[in-house]
């Protein structure tokens, strides 16, 4: 962060909150309005094959990416990740955990759609909630486990019934009044008797939901000097439809958990939903994660590509129109902040629901929007986001949080403009960091000034001052007969790249009002 008077906002009221150690930590995702969802892309009911194996491919790919992921559980559209009990991942900092996690499945849900969705193009962005819950012990994990298979036994039996009813002609209301009040067993004498099917040969995937674990296979890795195999065991990513409630799948598979006797009526009790005080502005910052890299590997201008910054404006004013309670955005470089208006009541207030769901939008509106940016380059890795939650109790103190902001994009742009533009002369990095060594900002507008002959300050405004997002109230005039000209109001979001000193807020006073 820049070095200047508005530093206090992170120092005095950023609290990186810790998972407690020696716990087990679960990172459960699951998917917002799928029932919408899965009724525009017409999904099949009760169970869209399709669409459950995209989820599996998801939940692999988390695994692949975070070895620190030693199970996952999926059901519909929901999907439970089981991070190892000493896992340092993050230092254990929960909103990181969880906004990553969210970002990158939901990256990988829209990244993998055409692989498993060759002819439905997606109409609009999915994205997903999460929450992370700790487990003291691994008994308390193997129930949390059952419980969600349990979970997903009773819906979908349940499903299946309702929907085969619905198919046969039954109305909505009808299925659910059948079916209203009934037990396993009735429900397996309804399919049997009615639709002659026995529930037991449905297929597994439905039934039992999906398991993702690393498995131990042999595998066959040279030949000795008489032509014998030498084979040795790796743990390969495997996905199966296999009973979690009972020991034996945990006696087969002791290198994952060990065996405990399972009893899973009481585990809610673990997930506690942490809500912010009252009162307090809610500000989300939105950051990339590993952006060096990305950026390297779509060959992103240096120091500032202005398609990839219209990009995140573009996700930005996406943001606004699915959020009415954010109020204002600000973001330079990789990074967001969306300033929530002080009375919001979004999920009332559950901070892993408000980081989760804002991470996820952002996520899936960036890789939506990106063909329209880029149409010539193609998304070789998917992009994904952390995020924190921050809460201040005045409106000064967020005005000075969106001022350091913008102190750092200034900062970081004007080192960045001289490292880069020394590089392109023909220095080498080492020796572009050592002339920017302990330099003033005077000092770097004389090198560009003296050096290249480059004025700073008329370098685009959206790399020295960011992007602002807020909404504009634009007033339209219509006749009505028989009376003066009547006047709508609307509000439309728009894009601006201007200092947030007092003057800007003295002059939009409405938006910290809304």
């Amino acid at each position: 962060m820049a070095n200047s008077e508005y530093e206090y906002v992170k120092r005095e009221f950023e609290f990186g909150s810790r998972l407690p150690p020696s716990n087990w930590i679960v990172v459960r995702i699951d998917g917002c309005h799928f029932h919408r969802f899965s009724k525009i892309h017409t999904f099949e009911k009760p169970n869209d094959e399709n669409a459950l194996r995209l989820m599996n491919a998801c939940a692999t790919s988390m695994l692949e990416k975070f070895p620190d992921i030693v199970f996952a559980y999926g059901v519909s559209d929901e999907y439970s990740f089981v991070f190892r009990e000493e896992t340092e991942f993050y230092q254990r900092r929960e909103s990181k955990i969880l906004s990553l996690c969210v970002s990158y499945f939901t990256s990988m849900y829209v990244m993998k759609w055409k692989d498993f969705f060759p002819n439905k193009d997606l109409k609009e962005p999915p994205y997903f909630d999460a929450r992370v819950v700790c487990y003291p012990n691994l008994k308390t994990i193997r129930d949390y486990l059952a419980w969600r298979q349990v979970d997903c036994h009773i819906n979908n039996q349940y499903n299946t019934c309702f929907w085969l009813l619905v198919k046969s002609g039954k109305t909505e209301k009808e299925a659910q009044q059948a079916l209203k009040g009934t037990f396993s067993k009735d429900k397996n004498e309804l399919l049997s008797q009615q639709f002659q099917i026995n529930y037991d040969d449905e297929p597994a995937m439905f039934r039992k939901g999906s398991c993702v674990y690393r498995d131990k296979v042999e595998t066959k890795v040279k030949t000795d000097h008489c032509g014998n195999p030498i084979k040795r065991t790796r743990l390969v990513i495997t996905v199966a439809n296999v009973d979690i409630i009972g020991p034996e799948f945990w006696e087969n598979h002791q290198h994952i958990l060990r065996e405990e006797k399972c009893r899973y009526e009481y585990i809610k009790k673990f997930d506690i939903n942490h809500r912010l005080p009252p009162c307090n502005w809610t500000v989300v910052c939105i950051n990339a994660s590993q952006f060096e890299q990305f950026s390297l590997i779509h060959s992103f201008e240096k120091p500032n590509d202005g398609t990839a910054l219209r990009l995140m404006n573009a996700s930005a004013s996406l943001m606004m129109e699915s959020f009415p309670d954010i109020v204002f955005g600000y973001g330079f470089d990789n990074e967001y902040s969306f300033v929530f208006q002080e009375k919001t009541e979004l999920y009332q207030r559950r901070e892993s629901l408000i980081l989760s769901s804002c991470t996820s939008r952002f996520t899936s509106f960036y890789m939506m929007k990106w063909k329209e940016f880029f149409p010539n380059k193609d998304l070789v890795e998917p992009p994904h986001f952390e995020a924190e939650l921050l809460c201040y109790p005045k409106q000064k103190i967020v005005c000075d949080y969106l001022s350091s902001r913008q102190a750092e994009c200034h900062t970081r742009n004007q080192y960045n403009t001289c490292f880069w533009m020394l590089v392109n002369s023909g220095r080498s990095e080492n020796e572009a960091h050592e002339l920017l060594k302990a330099t003033l900002s005077k000092d770097k507008n004389e090198l560009l000034f003296q050096q290249f002959h480059l004025n700073y300050n008329n370098e685009p405004a959206i790399f020295r001052k960011g992007s602002c997002t807020y909404r504009q109230k634009l007033e339209e005039s219509a006749g009505v007969e028989g009376s003066e000209n009547s006047t709508t109001v609307r509000w439309d979001a728009m894009v601006a790249h201007v200092d947030m000193g007092p003057e800007f807020w003295r002059k939009h006073p409405y938006i910290l009002s809304m």
